[in-house]
């Protein structure tokens, strides 16, 4: 199947453009649908979408919940350093480029805030006088920066990630950085030794600040470590909880899972109808601020395992010390669900499976392999929420009944 890029790109003839307001827009390869009036991109995603679904016969609607405001909605921002003509830059890659970056004032999906971070950081580096990581040759020092922003609090917490190095130059960018942004709260320096081209650090340490940003979604305060999943659009993410919650039809004393967990949103959400929720991640850090995070809100009716999902479900130790589930929670990575975590669940027999994916094509092939053996699972619902504006990413969520 073709990606969604691929087909949207194609499919946006049908619909009138106008000139996007992003002036980065076409260069950057952040966004792909700004030249859409924000209801045209919601219909073209429908279509994609509807089309992509075709092989699973639903008897249902597919319902479509786009943004209210489809600007500035992100909490998390990861930004690429690079160096042109001894001059660093910062921001995202170009379009179809893996060594080119786009060097960025401003982008329309990040809170202003985090937009006027991105500046200070830049001047900042660029006065350290170390440079920006060569992807090519890999030398260079400053690799990646991580913004993080609390829409409860307004706060923000940064992370500077770069090739190893020397500290004081990093608690010299801190404290620079602190004393222009009183709205930073946390600066953690990250550091990658890995020729992988990815954000996230092998060793990450605190500069400065508090451990957590403070945040909130729904009714669950939250604290969030810098590389934590959460959903970057809060206001979508608090609707698809919202939906899951609704959706699910459990008895009384049931049990519910929730695989690949993260920091253990789902299972906050499901722990109020269930009587017990155990939840399953790979992340020892994952599992940590979970445990955290129930603890601040007064959760006592989960717990928490360490392993892969694949592993952990053919570990017969984990049957004999869990209870069978009524309801099984999957958002696993792009990729999609393991074969044996199919069969797993599949083995599990619970009454309900909901599927939340980020990929619908890894979503039709998994829902495909429980719609055709045994026990067989339907679709009851499919519901999709426009987590990401403006570009040609979506969220799904997929409620799937026994037969």
């Amino acid at each position: 199947m073709a990606s969604s890029q691929a087909v949207l790109i194609r499919d946006k003839a049908a619909y009138p453009t106008h000139d996007a307001p992003c002036p980065y827009f076409g260069t950057c390869g952040g966004c792909t649908l700004q030249d859409l009036v924000y209801a045209d991109q919601l219909a073209l995603k429908r279509t994609w979408l509807q089309r992509a679904l075709e092989g699973l016969d639903l008897d249902t609607t597919l319902e479509l919940r786009g943004l209210d405001d489809p600007w500035r909605y992100r909490n998390k921002a990861e930004l690429t350093f690079s160096q042109v003509n001894g001059r660093l830059t910062l921001g995202y890659h170009a379009t179809g480029s893996f060594w080119r970056v786009v060097d960025l004032d401003d982008c329309l999906l990040l809170s202003q805030p985090m937009a006027g971070l991105i500046v200070d950081v830049r001047q900042l580096a660029q006065a350290s006088g170390q440079p920006a990581y060569n992807p090519k040759t890999h030398e260079g020092f400053f690799r990646h920066l991580t913004i993080r922003h609390s829409r409860l609090t307004g706060d923000l917490l940064v992370c500077v990630t770069t090739a190893p190095g020397p500290r004081d130059v990093m608690e010299r960018l801190a404290d620079e950085l602190l004393a222009r942004r009183p709205d930073v709260v946390s600066v953690y320096w990250g550091v990658r030794s890995s020729v992988a081209d990815l954000a996230v650090p092998e060793e990450l340490i605190l500069l400065r600040g508090a451990t957590y940003l403070d945040d909130q979604v729904g009714s669950f305060r939250l604290w969030v470590h810098p590389f934590a999943f959460l959903q970057p659009t809060t206001e979508q993410a608090q609707r698809l909880y919202e939906c899951l919650l609704q959706a699910v039809r459990p008895a009384p004393d049931a049990i519910a899972w929730d695989l690949y967990c993260g920091m253990g949103l789902v299972a906050f959400v499901l722990a109020s109808k269930f009587r017990h929720v155990y939840g399953i991640d790979s992340a020892a850090q994952n599992i940590e601020l979970a445990a955290l995070n129930a603890s601040r809100n007064t959760i006592a009716n989960v717990t928490w395992h360490l392993g892969k999902v694949e592993d952990l479900l053919l570990d017969r130790r984990f049957w004999l010390t869990t209870a069978k589930p009524d309801l099984v929670v999957v958002d696993p990575p792009r990729s999609g669900l393991h074969p044996r975590a199919v069969a797993s669940v599949s083995a599990a027999r619970p009454k309900e499976i909901a599927y939340l994916s980020c990929n619908v094509q890894t979503l039709v092939r998994d829902l495909q392999s429980w719609r055709t053996t045994y026990p067989r699972y339907q679709v009851r619902e499919l519901v999709a929420f426009d987590m990401f504006p403006q570009t040609n990413h979506i969220e799904l969520l997929a409620l799937l009944e026994r037969q």
